[in-house]
């Protein structure tokens, strides 16, 4: 569904606070196709895939990029090793949502922007209450029909830290 797929990457990027100064973390970032929109816009962007052609896609689409790097590998391993500090952090976790693991790790980060991209409702809604528990405070949510005459349906929220 390219029409809402475009809607999509739109609203996130609106609504994300970017600037030159911004260092930003995705997680499961796919091919890149968000990166390679928000990499100019940020001082620094880390990004976290683990399946293997997503890597390979990945790094052939942001070569270009300096201020990009990418860790392969899964989110529950990578991210608990990493110290970063990151002003926003966008996830887009599969169905089963963030393993506890990498959403403990997020928190600790502190960033004071999230956003989650989620095609689950249900896991949205588990790690939105593990979010909230560790201080984020929930600003929006916006759903997404991308296959429409489904009960399927992909949503964006943004959550900020400290308020």
């Amino acid at each position: 569904n390219t029409g809402q797929a475009e809607n999509m990457l739109r609203y996130r990027t609106g609504q994300l606070p970017l600037s030159p100064q911004a260092f930003l973390l995705e997680v499961y970032a796919g091919v890149g196709l968000f990166s390679a929109f928000l990499a100019p816009k940020v001082t620094r962007l880390v990004a976290v895939e683990s399946a293997p052609s997503a890597v390979d896609d990945f790094a052939t689409n942001l070569d270009e990029f300096d201020n990009v790097e990418l860790y392969d590998g899964l989110a529950e391993e990578i991210l608990p090793a990493l110290d970063l500090r990151p002003d926003i952090i966008l996830v887009d976790p599969p169905r089963a949502g963030l393993a506890r693991p990498a959403l403990d790790a997020l928190v600790g980060m502190g960033a004071p922007f999230l956003a989650y991209v989620s095609c689950d409702p249900a896991t949205l809604a588990r790690d939105a209450k593990r979010f909230l528990a560790a201080g984020y405070r929930l600003q929006s949510v916006q759903p997404f029909d991308m296959f429409p005459q489904t009960y399927h349906i992909e949503s964006i929220s943004f959550f900020t830290k400290g308020e």
